[in-house]
């Protein structure tokens, strides 16, 4: 029987995160995975996704070219020799993953973990075979699944979720995404700019219900200029197959759409069963998550969860937080709770969406006296340059005794490379800093990200554009 100073289980971000961070401050770390290092995010999840959001964006661009006074003949995809891009950059990853845990000297154990009543764990049905391991402390990472609704059954191929959908080998005709939040816009945009028709079906009644109303309008509309039908405020009933191939979706009162394939997008859940969790005081919610306080431990003394198994932002860099403040926790350093209102947040659609801290709506709910302004990408140079001018940066501030901005509560951005730019407005939303403090920062010239800086100077009184 080994022993370790941590056991992990999930080699995804949250568990490979705390075994790097507490291999590197000293710990014995063992980590358990069943399937591949990196979880759904390296393997079918974040860099698969982004890797064929990117192949459309190239596919989009040239499609484009002309504008830009350069005459090329019409482009032509050949998704199979995409798939073999996105297959090889997750391997590259996956493998330096590999490496960088053995550098640690992380023990890595292929097989299921199984906590057992006293804080050690079984590794069983992998090439590490039978192997019983114990440990100082224990955090439980097993991530999600996606899920789906009652009436679509998984098949991989008339209907898909995630998993199957990223490994598709050709581009549809037409499909229907069920679920307009992140991950749906995700496919509905670059099934798009790749040919499909699409259909988005959402059960809110807007995309992207968790981003400002502003934003999500600006995707809609954009979604249906370039030809995408969005049904918003409607459920979905059920489907059936149709005698020459694909399906119909029924959706809202009585409406029908036939499609190629339908894609399940209506979010993810935990992964606990086989965690022997039944013999232990870890304790799971009504809807499948561990429960945690806010320092990520269970019931369980000495036992940990973090990532999509607990019931916090299922994002990968909030699992890599929830994995270093749990090893800060066993070494017994200042480990202040993670806020999740204050979290970023990335979208890679077309537009891309990217946000951080209260939206307007929570903000006056809240009960703060706020201010607001909106800055449009249309008279930045840099995007007129690139050509993509759609979009827009709001920023949300408490009113200060002048009437103009004071703290920065929200900055919410969708348009060009928005993904990219966040980094300033969740410092300024995370350090508490005044409009008056971030509009001293000098933005370079020509940038999209003089957009943001527009917006600031703009409520502090005193615009300059």
């Amino acid at each position: 029987m080994a022993h370790h100073d941590l056991i992990v289980i999930g080699g995804g971000p949250a568990g490979y995160a705390a075994a790097l961070y507490g291999a590197g401050a000293g710990l014995d770390v063992g980590l358990i995975e069943r399937h591949k290092l990196g979880g759904t995010c390296l393997n079918v999840g974040c860099i698969p996704a982004k890797e064929l959001l990117e192949t459309a964006a190239v596919f989009r661009t040239i499609g484009h070219a002309e504008q830009f006074g350069i005459t090329t003949s019409a482009p032509v995809i050949d998704f199979a020799k995409s798939q073999v891009r996105k297959q090889s950059i997750i391997d590259t990853l996956v493998g330096g993953l590999g490496s960088l845990l053995k550098g640690r000297k992380v023990t890595v154990y292929d097989g299921n973990g199984a906590l057992q009543s006293d804080r050690s764990v079984q590794v069983r049905g992998g090439s590490s075979g039978d192997v019983d391991l114990t440990a100082d402390h224990v955090m439980l990472a097993t991530g999600s699944a996606p899920r789906t609704l009652p009436g679509f059954e998984i098949d991989g191929t008339l209907v898909m979720t995630s998993d199957e959908f990223l490994s598709l080998d050709r581009v549809p005709e037409s499909a229907a995404i069920i679920g307009g939040g992140a991950i749906g816009c995700e496919f509905a945009s670059m099934l798009s700019d790749l040919g499909t028709q699409v259909t988005v079906i959402e059960y809110m009644d807007r995309l992207i219900a968790g981003a400002d109303a502003d934003l999500s309008k600006v995707v809609e509309r954009s979604f249906k200029k370039r030809g995408m039908k969005v049904q918003a405020g409607v459920g979905v009933t059920g489907h059936e197959p149709l005698p020459g191939g694909g399906t119909r979706v029924m959706f809202g009162e009585g409406e029908t759409v036939d499609v190629e394939i339908v894609v399940m997008s209506v979010g993810r859940g935990p992964v606990t069963h086989g965690l022997g969790l039944a013999a232990t005081n870890v304790q799971v919610d009504d809807r499948g998550f561990v429960v945690v306080d806010e320092n990520l431990r269970t019931g369980e003394a000495n036992v940990f969860a973090a990532g999509d198994v607990i019931d916090t932002a299922q994002l990968a860099h909030i699992g890599f937080a929830e994995g270093m403040q749990v090893i800060k926790q066993i070494l017994g350093e200042p480990a202040a709770p993670i806020d999740y209102t204050t979290v970023p947040w990335c979208i890679y659609s077309h537009p891309e969406v990217a946000f951080a801290g209260m939206t307007e709506a929570q903000a006056t709910d809240a009960g703060y006296d706020i201010v607001v302004d909106k800055h449009r990408f249309a008279g930045n140079g840099r995007a007129m340059i690139v050509g993509e001018t759609e979009g827009l940066v709001k920023i949300i501030a408490e009113k200060n005794a002048a009437g103009h901005g004071g703290r920065i509560l929200g900055v919410h951005m969708v348009g060009p490379w928005v993904t990219e730019q966040l980094g300033q407005g969740y410092l300024a939303v995370n350090w508490e800093a005044t409009v008056d403090e971030i509009a001293a920062f000098i933005q370079p010239h020509p940038t999209i990200s003089e957009t943001f800086g527009e917006t600031i100077m703009a409520l502090t009184g005193r615009s300059l554009h």
